[in-house]
């Protein structure tokens, strides 16, 4: 490799021999990758023969991700992810990804996002009204719970029976923790290892493709003209060039693609919200103050400029708490970043929950403010906030994810109060994304909320 004015990029810390940094990487990944962010914009941590290299900067993840996008492809970790998730966005690119993206649009226009406002208002407070008062519970579980309620609605517009619903709720932790440890493999070699663990993973894997291709064929079988759920819209879905539309094989790897990240995304950004509510009674005083001053008529998360501070706040979670994990890219040419030149086949990592802890861009960065988003503020530059990704990659389900989490802290902020449990500590782990282990709290009636 040559480099442009300066020596190769440092070295992370830390680094074994034959496995490089992939341990620091499976059992504390974000807190390993915020610690280089006081060595340079850009350094480098070994995963594999090949050192990987970590950008620290907001302006290098934007000409990746943006400005120079066409010169980098998604890389070997997305490689691998593609035994579990298929050829879904989250793993396809070129130009099948642009043709799946065109298909599936539609199914996240904001005319169709709005018609899930009721349906996730309606679940979301049926899940608030079976709590107790003085109740324990396990936020992170009710939250994982309550959104996987959320995506197979809206998904697939009703509820599941309980055998797939068992099997969907037991197979995805296990399904997403093999993906992460495949992810950090540096050997490539555990995963054909007749373990218990991979043993486990092969039947959850199992498990969770049956469900969705049931549910796909039932609803083959049985088309309904009145459903307009995200399975209907996807089987439906025409390419306008060639007019095709999706086999069943593609309407399944989407369809995995967006239980994974409509369940376990939104369930980590929720859990960590409400801890961070629970942390900070003036921010949940004001959010209340402001969810009981719209209670004249129902919450509309259609129409988020009703609900600013609850907006805010929202932002706010997404940066401190981001439950995203970690993006890789992978330069296709010749590039230049920072000052250094890499050669084809060179991989790029970077954490968006990193880069929004830079106190450069975010002043006293671990103190939950939700201010800090008001209009009048400075901007923040381009790179440094990007909860849902940017460029071509931007998820396609933010507007649904933000409806989501509007409804639900809506419809539980209002009625209760979640409070920390004194001397229990809340931790991030990572599987594909990060969530909070441990965070049991107690539910509180509001003021003028009848007790159940």
């Amino acid at each position: 490799m040559t480099t442009a004015s300066r020596p190769t990029p440092p070295v992370a810390p830390g680094r074994m021999p034959v496995i490089g940094h992939a341990y620091p990487m499976w059992r504390r990944p974000l807190e390993f990758l915020d610690t280089l962010t006081a060595y340079d914009r850009l350094v480098a941590v070994h995963l594999g023969p090949k050192p990987t290299y970590v950008l620290a900067a907001p302006d290098l993840v934007n000409r990746v991700m943006v400005a120079d996008a066409a010169n980098y492809a998604k890389g070997r970790s997305f490689e691998k992810l593609q035994d579990y998730l298929g050829q879904g966005l989250a793993t396809s690119e070129g130009s099948f990804h642009l043709r799946q993206r065109r298909l599936m649009q539609p199914a996240f226009h904001h005319r169709q996002i709005a018609l899930y406002a009721d349906t996730m208002t309606r679940i979301a407070a049926e899940r608030a009204a079976s709590w107790r008062v003085g109740q324990l519970i396990d936020v992170t579980r009710e939250m994982h719970d309550l959104s996987l309620a959320l995506v197979t609605a809206t998904l697939f517009s009703t509820a599941l029976d309980d055998g797939l619903t068992a099997d969907i709720h037991q197979a995805m932790p296990i399904v997403l923790r093999g993906m992460y440890t495949r992810v950090l493999d540096p050997t490539g070699l555990w995963h054909r290892l007749p373990t218990p663990g991979n043993r486990r993973l092969a039947t959850a894997q199992r498990r969770l493709r049956g469900a969705i291709d049931h549910l796909i064929r039932t609803r083959r079988d049985n088309p309904q003209s009145d459903h307009r759920d995200l399975l209907s819209m996807l089987l439906d879905a025409q390419d306008s060039d060639s007019g095709e539309a999706m086999t069943d094989q593609q309407v399944h790897d989407e369809l995995i693609t967006l239980l994974v990240a409509g369940t376990e995304t939104a369930a980590g950004g929720l859990a960590w919200l409400f801890h961070e509510l629970g942390e900070n009674p003036s921010v949940d005083r004001q959010l209340h103050a402001e969810l009981r001053s719209a209670a004249a008529e129902p919450p509309a998360p259609q129409d988020p400029g009703r609900l600013p501070y609850l907006r805010r706040v929202l932002d706010e979670a997404l940066r401190m708490r981001n439950p995203g994990g970690m993006t890789i890219r992978r330069a296709t040419t010749d590039v230049e970043l920072g000052g250094y030149h890499f050669a084809p086949g060179t991989e790029f990592i970077f954490s968006a929950l990193v880069l929004h802890r830079n106190p450069h861009y975010f002043p006293d960065p671990t103190r939950f403010d939700p201010d800090r988003w008001l209009p009048d503020r400075t901007p923040v530059p381009r790179g440094a906030y990007i909860p849902f990704g940017a460029g071509n990659h931007l998820c396609i389900g933010e507007s649904y994810a933000r409806m989501e989490m509007t409804a639900v802290v809506a419809a539980i902020a209002s009625r209760w109060r979640l409070e920390p449990v004194p001397g229990v500590q809340v931790r991030g782990v990572m599987t594909s994304t990060n969530n909070p282990a441990n965070l049991l709290m107690r539910v509180r009636a509001r003021e003028n909320t009848p007790a159940a």
